[in-house]
């Protein structure tokens, strides 16, 4: 592979490594300059982007202590209202 000019092939063909940092320095480049003439693989990429960044961000967020303390805010909310609504629903059954 010329560091130059790479095919379409061989760009996909890197993808996945590009994606994980282990390209080196003249492919890196190569496929740079693809991404300037290839709107297929510039999407491509984005989208592999786009779904692989959610993930690593929910991971680290619930490791977070802050997140971890608001999850457990919201559960302890959450079954507070559960049980006044099946308090309230069971006045309303022994009225009927």
């Amino acid at each position: 592979m010329n560091d130059d000019i790479i095919t379409h092939a061989e760009a996909e063909a890197l993808l996945p490594a590009y994606q994980a940092g282990t390209l080196e320095r003249g492919q890196m480049r190569a496929l740079h300059q693809h991404f300037k003439e290839c709107e297929t693989c510039r999407t491509r990429i984005r989208l592999r982007r786009a779904v692989a960044t959610p993930s690593r961000t929910f991971e680290a967020g619930l490791t977070n202590p802050e997140i971890q303390k608001q999850v457990a805010r919201n559960r302890d909310l959450l079954v507070k209202i559960l049980v006044l609504m099946l308090f309230g629903w069971l006045v309303w059954r022994l009225r009927r």
